[in-house]
Formats: structure tokens, C-alpha cells, sequence
């Protein structure tokens, strides 16, 4: 497995990398604190990505749904 994901952080006014081109283990790894900061912190997070190497979403987290992609991963909103 190549070192080809990237997480990226949205808000209301940019959307910016939060790690880039690491492992799909890795990724998560960061996507998961980044969700836990959001809801700690009351921050304007409002998604979080995982994308692969062909920039496909991999994983999507949306502030007051959760997680909704994949759809059969459930996690708290």
C-alpha cells in the first residue's frame, strides 16, 4: 500500500490539507483527532475528508450528521 491519502479539514470560508500523501492508516489516524478537535473545541469544522490517491473520498465526516461516507461506518455526530 502506497503512501497516497490526504485529509482535508472544511469550514465555511476554505477547505485546507491537514496531512497529505501518507498511509491509508495514518489518514484515519488524522481524520479521527481532527473530528475529536471539532467537537472539543466548538471550532467552524463542518466536514472532513479522506481522499485516496485517485482523489476519491474515502471517508467523510459533516458536523451534525457524522460520519456519511462510507455509509455503513457509524460514529457520533
Amino acid at each position: 500500500m502506497r503512501d497516497e491519502f490526504s485529509v482535508y479539514v472544511f469550514t465555511l470560508d476554505q477547505h485546507f490539507p491537514v496531512a497529505r500523501f501518507v498511509s491509508v492508516e495514518r489518514a484515519m489516524h488524522t481524520a479521527r483527532r481532527a473530528v475529536g478537535a471539532a467537537h472539543l473545541a466548538g471550532d467552524d469544522t463542518d466536514r472532513i475528508i479522506v481522499t485516496d490517491g485517485g482523489d476519491h473520498t474515502v471517508f467523510e465526516w459533516q458536523r451534525g450528521k457524522g460520519v456519511t461516507w462510507p455509509p455503513e461506518v457509524a460514529a457520533p455526530s
